[in-house]
Parts: structure tokens; sequence; C-alpha cells
């Protein structure tokens, strides 16, 4: 049924339509996307760390920075906190100002100021610290964070140190004089059995003393077919914490007999030793059945035509002729 001009050329005219309208929706989609995530990122803090090593009743200061990456005016609040670290990943929580209890607190030795200021859109702001140890402050580890918090702005974050979701920079302060250096492997672990490579050595650092280390260590795996050593990542440790590492090595095809040793040291001079090691296999036993089989199978394959070669073709059957047995008749007797 052939439809009229009007008609055909209308539905012509909808399906244009339609095509703008889909082309307009997909880059409307793109562009709130990309002005979503140009939001993510508006201010800058640098530096993300300070590490500071002083004598009790000595003080120091020093200079940060908060630049704003967007195109309208940023208001910030800073304070200062202490913050641990709980897990085994090293991510720093916030805990209250002044709680006596925790031997490792910082945050009363500092101030920073301003500590209420406005950044014009790609301009920096630098901030002031100033901080002064007591001269009875326990030697070893002291930590604080100093925060920025935006008072202005929608999806407002920054970059630097992440504590608790807000952007901050950490300090870690150790207080010189007479302090217990010690930390074990608390794990050291490798899939024990495996069909093929790589394979992930998983290893725990836990800190038994007074201040935060950063081991340095190698991890290397041999064996009779391959051997390689990998550097472990680089992370401080807080005290009383632990922290998690991975390593992957090897290839995919690996077999037989592994040795995985870790190590490394730490410490102030780098002389505390970290030594570990544990034993794996690697074989890939799917596809050695397979390869056992296929051999077993030609074996039997080949013992077969060799004993049906040895008895050699087949005679065809002779036809025996049964002899014939005459009977004696009346006749033959009387005769």
């Amino acid at each position: 049924m052939k439809l009229p001009k009007n008609i055909n050329k209308l539905f012509k005219n909808l399906a244009k339509a339609l095509i703008v309208l889909a082309i307009f929706a997909i880059f409307s989609f793109v562009l709130v996307k990309v002005k979503a995530q140009e939001a993510l990122r508006t201010y800058t803090i640098t530096p993300p760390s300070v590490t500071q090593k002083l004598n009790p009743g000595q003080s120091a200061e020093g200079v940060l920075k908060v630049i704003n990456d967007t195109n309208q005016d940023l208001t910030f609040t800073t304070t200062v906190k202490d913050f641990v670290v709980e897990d085994t990943m090293g991510t720093p929580v916030l805990i209250p100002n002044n709680n006596l209890s925790n031997k490792f607190a910082a945050s009363a030795w500092m101030e920073v100021t301003p500590s209420t200021f406005t950044v014009k859109p790609h301009q920096k702001q630098d901030l002031n610290y100033y901080l002064q140890v007591p001269i009875t402050a326990r030697p070893g580890g002291h930590y604080a964070a100093v925060t920025y918090s935006p008072t202005t702005g929608t999806g407002v974050s920054g970059t630097g140190a992440t504590v608790n979701t807000q952007a901050g920079t950490l300090f870690y302060i150790t207080v010189n004089g007479p302090i217990t250096e010690n930390s074990s492997i608390t794990k050291f672990f490798v899939n024990p059995f495996q069909e093929y490579g790589p394979v992930k050595i998983l290893t725990q650092i836990k800190n038994l003393g007074d201040l935060h280390i950063t081991p340095k260590a190698t991890v290397s795996i041999s064996g009779l077919f391959y051997n390689q050593s990998k550097d472990l990542d680089t992370h401080n440790i807080f005290p009383e914490a632990a922290r998690d590492f991975e390593t992957t090595l090897g290839q995919t095809f690996m077999i037989g007999r592994y040795k995985a040793i870790l190590m490394g040291s730490y410490g102030i001079n780098n002389n505390m030793p970290l030594v570990a090691s544990v034993y794996f296999w690697v074989f890939p036993w799917r596809m050695a059945l397979v390869i056992t089989l296929a051999i077993v199978a030609l074996i039997l394959a080949v013992l077969y035509l060799r004993k049906r070669n040895k008895r050699g073709p087949k005679e065809p059957k002779k036809t025996e002729t049964e002899p014939v047995v005459t009977t004696p008749t009346a006749e033959t007797e009387v005769k």
C-alpha cells in the first residue's frame, strides 16, 4: 500500500527531528558529565605531607599553599586535629583534639594562620604554620593533620592528603630521643599450589615501635625455570598499626617448586632487618593431563598396529570334503 505524499513527507520530517533530538541529548549528557567531572577537582593543597625532626622544646615553622582551580571564589576554614591509622591500608583517621590518652598526639603543638580565608579563581593562598614541641614531649612519633574545609561552592573537593574524606596536610613529627624500634612480618603468603602464573604474594608488616617506619624491601621468587624480583611498595606504617602489601611476580607459564623471599630493612638508620620466605608450586595439571592422555592413546594405537602386523594377512578357509560311506545292500550280500 502506497502512502500519500504528505504522510510520507511527515514521517521523514519526524524521523529527522528524532535524530536531531537524540544527538542533542547525547551531547547534553556528555556536557553535563564533563562539567560534573570538572567540579570534582576544584582546589589543590601543597604539600600533602610535612616531615619534621625536632628536639624537645624546639620549634619550627613553614608555609602551606591552597590553589583555587575553579572560576569562582572559594572560602576555607582550617582546623588542626590529631590523626591515627587503624586499618591495614594506611588510611588516616581524625581523632578529637587534646586527647591526652593518645600518646602520638601533636595537634596542641600547632597553629595555622589565617584560620579562615578566601581564594580568588585560579589564585593561591599561603598559610603559615608554627610548631612548638613541649620540653616534656615523649620521644618518638607524633602526628597531626591540617584540614581545609570549603564553606562555599557545591560539590567542592580537593587534591591533597585524604583524611576522613577531607583534603589536608599530614604532619609526621619525630621528637628526638631514645625510642623503641620494632616491627615484624605478620603475613607472608602465596597460594601454595596454583596452575598458572603470575603469582600474588601478600605481605603484612606490623609496626610495634614508637615511630612510623618506611620499610625498604625486595620480594623475589626463584625456581628451576624462572627467577624474578621486585621492590616492595614504599609506604609509611603508623606505630601500633599494620600495613598490607601485594606483589605480583612471574609469568603465565611456570612449572615446578618455587621459593619466595622478602629481604628488607627499616628504622631511623635503616639497619633493622626484615626477612621472610615461603615455598609454593606451580603446575599446569590440566594441560599435563591432556598431554598424558594423548601420549597413552598414541602408545596404545602403536601397540595395536604392531600386533596386527605380526599376525599377517588372514588365509582363506579351506572347504573339507566329507568321506562317502557306502552301506552294502542285500544283493551284494547274496553274491
